[in-house]
Parts: C-alpha cells; sequence; structure tokens
C-alpha cells in the first residue's frame, strides 16, 4: 500500500484541473491510473452541475445537478444521480491494483451522510496503489486523515500560487 496526498484548497481553485494533469501525465509515462474525477458542468460562468470521469478510460457520466428538484441523495444545491454514484462505487471497488489511485471527491455525502462514493474510503485502506490522490475539502481534512489512520499521508493545500508546479510535485512521488 502506497501514501495518501490529500489535496485541499479553497472552492475554485482547480483542486479537479490539477487531478485532471496529473492523470494525464501519469498516463503518458506509462502508469496505471483509476479512480474517478468530479469536473464540474459551467454553462454561462456558472456551475450547473458535477460530471464523474473514469480516471482511466475518459468515460464520463452526469454526477449531479443543481436544482430544486426532489431525489433521493441531495447535498445542498445538489440532485445526485443514483445511477452513476452506483457506477463510481463499481469503478472504486475494481480500481486497484494501480500506480495512482484518484479519488474526487471525499466530500459531505461521504463523510457525514455515508451516502456517495463511500467505497472510496474502504479502497483506500485496503487498496493495492502506489499512491492516492484524494481530494478534500478543508474542513474534512482532519476527519479524513483520521479515518486514514496508520497510512502514510500528506496534506498539500492547492493554490493559486502552487497549482501549476504541483502536477509535476505529484507525478515524481510515483517514482
Amino acid at each position: 500500500m502506497g501514501g495518501v496526498v490529500l489535496l485541499t484548497g479553497e472552492r475554485g481553485v482547480g483542486k479537479t484541473h490539477l487531478c485532471q494533469r496529473v492523470v494525464r501525465e501519469v498516463l503518458e509515462q506509462g502508469y496505471s491510473c483509476a479512480g474517478v474525477l468530479s469536473p464540474p458542468v459551467i454553462v454561462d460562468g456558472d456551475k450547473v452541475g458535477i460530471s464523474l470521469v473514469d480516471a482511466a478510460s475518459g468515460a464520463k457520466r452526469a454526477l449531479a445537478t443543481a436544482d430544486r428538484a426532489p431525489g433521493k441523495v441531495r447535498w445542498g444545491k445538489y440532485r445526485f444521480v443514483p445511477s452513476t454514484l452506483e457506477w463510481g462505487v463499481s469503478l472504486l471497488s475494481r480500481a486497484t491494483p494501480c500506480d495512482l489511485l484518484v479519488v474526487d471527491e471525499l466530500g459531505p455525502l461521504e463523510l457525514e451522510l455515508g451516502q456517495g462514493l463511500v467505497e472510496a474510503l474502504h479502497v483506500l485502506s485496503e487498496g493495492d496503489y502506489s499512491l492516492a490522490l484524494v481530494v478534500v475539502r478543508p474542513e474534512l481534512v482532519e476527519f479524513v486523515d483520521h479515518r486514514l489512520e496508520g497510512q502514510q499521508t500528506r496534506v498539500i493545500e492547492v493554490t493559486l500560487q502552487n497549482r501549476d508546479r504541483l502536477p509535476g510535485e505529484i507525478v515524481s512521488m510515483l517514482d
């Protein structure tokens, strides 16, 4: 089992974009990569939803929509698509072994409600990977770090000043 990098930072600073860049570089260098990315869906400058992307294949599905419609799984303004959550859980459950495991993100849905991509916690604890890259909101870092007790974790705060150099630093951790 490898180390875990907890990526944190303010909303909109580019954590998901950073993960996407790391995945591209890792795959270009011939490493194996698995897990999930959750890029925003932006329309006219507004975040109107979230997609879920398979880090290994690039396959993409709608994960959540910002609306007021009733839904089985909701957090804040987002209504999550149950079939996409099931797909994400399936991707995570068979993600290992791999060189890089990506979990974007572990948020309140998983950590406070025990829903969503909660399977990621099991994969992180039991999985066979060289390095895991996990996006976590600043207010949840201590909680995730505690849940991963006994594992080698490193917290990296993504800022506007460091986000361009971080992909190379993270990829070098696989060497």
